[in-house]
């Protein structure tokens, strides 16, 4: 399931910021971690750690109860956060990360990632859910909720809720094969 929040107009950044706490809603950000909280597997690209990882309220600590994994084509330069089973990174693709967490026993992933990660694994059909909680706020520029290339993903929807009294919709999607 890969889930986020975009602007109206599918930005996740506010033009080159990298903070989407600067901008989304407090509704979205308790959306947010009551479903973080419901998983045991998170996984996530380099830019959205390195673009919240200082911030306390990302809540990006080592957890006994939960793997977070990061994708980075260069796992060494983070081995200052691994922590064994709570914080690891990994150069795989998504196809081989996801036999390895198979493998681990892990049968439900939590992916919260940037444009360029969410469109790795919409290339692959790993998505099977998509939930996105649309702000009403318009950049005009910043990070494409997914990159360009030639997708025709078809989507069931499942839920929507309005968050806030601005307008803040979270929708709910299941992928359709």
């Amino acid at each position: 399931m890969l889930i986020n929040v975009s602007s109206l107009d599918g930005k996740l950044t506010k033009w080159k910021g990298s903070n989407i706490y600067e901008w989304s809603s407090a509704e979205d950000f308790a959306h947010f971690k009551q479903t973080l909280s419901q998983h045991s597997l998170i996984v996530m690209g380099s830019g959205t750690f390195d673009g919240v990882k200082d911030n306390p309220k990302a809540g990006l600590k080592p957890e006994k109860e939960r793997l977070r994994v990061i994708l980075t084509s260069k796992p060494q330069n983070y081995t200052q956060y691994v922590v064994p089973g709570q914080m690891e990174f990994s150069a795989d693709t998504p196809e081989t990360l996801i036999k390895k967490l198979e493998a681990r026993g892990y049968k439900q992933m939590l992916l919260v990632s940037g444009g360029k990660v969410a469109t790795s694994f919409f290339k692959k059909k790993l998505v099977d859910e998509f939930w996105l909680t649309i702000e009403p706020r318009i950049f005009g520029i910043g990070e494409p909720l997914i990159q360009e290339e030639k997708f025709d993903i078809k989507l069931q929807l499942l839920e929507t809720k309005q968050l806030n009294k601005q307008g803040a919709l979270m929708v709910q999607y299941k992928i359709l094969r």
